[in-house]
């Protein structure tokens, strides 16, 4: 636990420096790819997909840093299908239906807002249709971790979701002031808790397994 204490203090560090005045390139990425780099260290007990999720997010930052929109939302697409894949697979043997379809309300009351006051304002073509496909994508995501039952996951992709609809409304409906602060301290949070929450969870299930032996 003091590595991830270690390693939260460094990402915190990076995110204060992005908010810095210090001009250094594509330093927006700098927080997320340290995570990413971290976890795919501690891939033998986190597994691959979390670290595949920071990786391609941190991969966006950086297309979103050289004004390339349509990289910066296929990075981020491909992402939460691996934030996805990370927690359907914590699923196995635990779905309930009826828990799913409660979870399932706040995705759909979110994507029905998006739908009727973000979407219209998209440019249409490719970008529109990106945007719809990652919409669809994100709000799975939260799902799928809402679903967890574990108040860390559900935060994390909650900010997640809350940071992406600011970006959004900024971009597409109205701009909003001080937007980057908005946009990248939940975004930051989304990302160090989905991380955090991982790593206990692989320390706890190694523990379980070295104790059973």
């Amino acid at each position: 636990m003091k590595k991830l204490i270690y390693i939260n203090i460094v990402f915190v560090a990076l995110a204060f420096l992005y908010f810095s005045p210090l001009q250094l390139p594509s330093k927006l990425a700098y927080p997320v790819a340290f995570l990413g780099l971290m976890a795919l260290l501690d891939c033998k007990h986190i597994g691959l997909l979390m670290p595949m999720g920071l990786v391609l997010s941190a991969l966006g930052d950086w297309q979103g840093t050289q004004g390339n929109f349509l990289g910066q939302m296929g990075c981020f697409g491909l992402a939460h299908v691996a934030y996805i894949c990370y927690f359907v697979s914590r699923l196995k043997g635990k779905f309930d239906f009826r828990n799913a379809i409660g979870y399932a309300i706040p995705c759909i009351v979110i994507g029905g807002f998006a739908l009727i006051k973000v979407v219209p304002m998209v440019p249409p073509g490719i970008v529109k249709v990106g945007v719809i496909i990652y919409c669809l994508l994100i709000l799975t995501m939260l799902w799928t971790a809402l679903m967890q039952k574990d108040w860390l996951f559900a935060l994390g992709a909650t900010l997640f979701v809350l940071s992406d609809f600011i970006l959004a409304w900024n971009k597409f409906v109205s701009p909003i002031d001080h937007a980057s602060w908005l946009i990248m301290i939940p975004y930051y949070g989304a990302q160090g808790l989905l991380y955090a929450r991982a790593t206990i969870v692989a320390s706890v299930a190694c523990s379980y397994t070295s104790q059973g032996k």
